[in-house]
């Protein structure tokens, strides 16, 4: 099942795990190597991790990540990858149209 909420950008990157298949980084500050099914805090800024995203393209891969949050009862929404990157490009649109010169 989806739903839908709406968040900022930059509220939901302060708080992003991107991860590609089992490894990740930290979107607030880029710490690498990070584990979604072990590390829920990020160990260079301290950030607590509740959204989570993945540049996988392959449905299944998508899947495994959705039941190994399911089983593991881990503490994620998991986010849209193009979702997230019209939403950020629209504030950037929008903070770039609103500078006054």
């Amino acid at each position: 099942m989806r739903v839908y909420k709406e968040f900022e950008p930059e509220e939901v990157k302060r708080h992003l795990l991107l991860i590609d298949d089992l490894y990740g980084t930290c979107a607030n500050c880029g710490q690498l190597g990070l584990n979604f099914t072990k590390d829920k805090v990020c160990p260079g800024c301290k950030t607590t991790f509740s959204f989570l995203m993945t540049k996988l393209k392959n449905p299944g891969d998508v899947i495994k990540i959705l039941n190994r949050i399911k089983t593991d009862s881990l503490p994620f929404t998991m986010i849209e990858k193009d979702d997230y990157d019209r939403a950020s490009a629209r504030d950037a649109l929008g903070d770039l149209f609103s500078k006054k010169t």
